[in-house]
């Protein structure tokens, strides 16, 4: 097992500061159905409160958040809280050091991502490819219109092509997800953030058996199309005129130069699928369809196919 190397570099800054721009505070207002009514040969304006909704509004800078239409029992939290809440339990666990942030806030601050990544944190799986080297990286993500709950994610980036290593083994705990913020505590942070580092830690081994696992191209076409495709395979078993499986195909066949015929070479054809969105699918923003993407991914990896294969 490798060890993690841990920073304690002294800097004049915190590195997870959070910018001014992301400081909003949130609250909840009510909406309004807005109807004109003929009183005394007069247009007079109406506007009845819709029962069960509200809308989430930026308090601070007095400005409605898009999409933010929710349901009465929603209750919206700044992300200036949550991300104090996640630093202080990475300075619980050790890793507020030696680390760089990038934040983003998507569709007029109806999502956010921030992205701790930690150079010196790595792990190198003997592969067919010498210098494989993994990052360790956590992303907390949230939103303030309902559609993502508060999830912090560690995230095996590796470093020849940036791929995020998502979708892994289920006995691996890479994911965290808190549908309440009472649960989104310093403390459960910390303690997740470390089953996390052990994961990562432990993912060195299971990122080998795939190196070693060798398969055919027609393993991976069985496998995508009784997965991924199996609806559309239904239809045309050769998915011929599919642009997404062909895609998917001849990318397995570019990492396979390096990789060689391997379920390594079948991982990385998935994450880089997964993170790098190469086919716009939809009008869906990029960050939204990651994130289903991801999902996509790990159902293929916890398929019995999948396991067929790794065996």
């Amino acid at each position: 097992m490798t060890n993690i190397i841990k920073l304690h570099d002294e800097q004049t800054t915190n590195p997870l500061a959070l910018n001014d721009k992301y400081k909003f505070d949130v609250g909840l207002r009510p909406i309004f159905n807005h109807f004109v009514e003929d009183y005394h040969d007069e247009n007079r304006d109406i506007y009845k409160e819709i029962d069960g909704y509200s809308q989430v509004w930026d308090t601070t800078n007095d400005l409605p958040i898009p999409n933010g239409v929710v349901g009465s029992k929603y209750h919206p939290t700044a992300y200036h809280e949550l991300v104090d809440r996640c630093s202080e339990g990475l300075v619980k666990a050790n890793l507020d050091k030696g680390c760089t942030v990038k934040d983003a806030m998507y569709e007029g601050g109806a999502k956010f991502v921030r992205t701790i990544s930690y150079p010196n944190i790595t792990i190198e799986p003997k592969t067919r490819k010498q210098g494989d080297i993994i990052r360790f990286e956590v992303v907390l993500r949230s939103s303030l219109d309902g559609s993502w709950v508060h999830s912090l994610q560690i995230l095996p980036i590796r470093l020849l092509c940036s791929n995020g290593m998502v979708g892994v083994d289920s006995n691996y705990k890479l994911i965290f997800n808190f549908k309440h913020t009472t649960g989104f505590n310093p403390s459960v942070i910390r303690d997740k953030v470390m089953i996390g580092q052990e994961s990562f830690q432990e993912m060195q081994t299971w990122f080998e058996s795939l190196s070693n696992a060798e398969v055919t191209a027609d393993d991976v076409k069985a496998l995508l199309k009784q997965t991924l495709f199996k609806k559309q395979a239904q239809k045309d078993a050769e998915l011929k005129e599919n642009k997404t499986f062909n895609w998917m195909m001849e990318q397995f066949l570019r990492e396979t130069k390096d990789l060689g015929m391997t379920m390594w070479a079948v991982y990385n054809m998935l994450t880089h699928y997964a993170t790098h969105t190469p086919l716009r699918r939809s009008n869906t923003p990029i960050h939204s369809r990651v994130v289903t993407d991801q999902q996509q991914i790990m159902m293929v990896m916890r398929s019995p196919q999948w396991h067929r294969l790794v065996a």
